[in-house]
């Protein structure tokens, strides 16, 4: 996993041009590989900078960043995670 340094949370905004796209969840991602949801992730909004891994018991911020798509893991910290499963639907946040 690489950390973008120029990567930056662009809040809810609708008139930010990054707050655009036509999908903000992946149900159907649930129990496929994190790298797979990834890359469907990305393809379908193109305005996504920013899919993160995370264990399905993460304590995350409750800031809103529409450029950023958490995938929470069915695994604890330190796995694998692009070879573990979707735990739960990602959304856009």
């Amino acid at each position: 996993m690489s950390y973008n340094l120029e990567w930056v949370c662009q809040p809810n905004n609708p008139s930010h041009p990054k707050c655009r796209g036509n999908k903000f969840s992946w149900p159907e991602l649930v129990g496929k590989k994190g790298a797979e949801a990834k890359a469907v992730i990305l393809k379908e909004n193109p305005y996504i900078s920013s899919v993160v891994y995370a264990p399905q018991d993460a304590i995350v911020t409750d800031n809103y960043c529409c450029n950023r798509v958490r995938l929470l893991m069915n695994c604890d910290a330190g796995c694998d995670y692009e070879n573990a499963t979707v735990f739960q639907v990602p959304i856009v946040g």
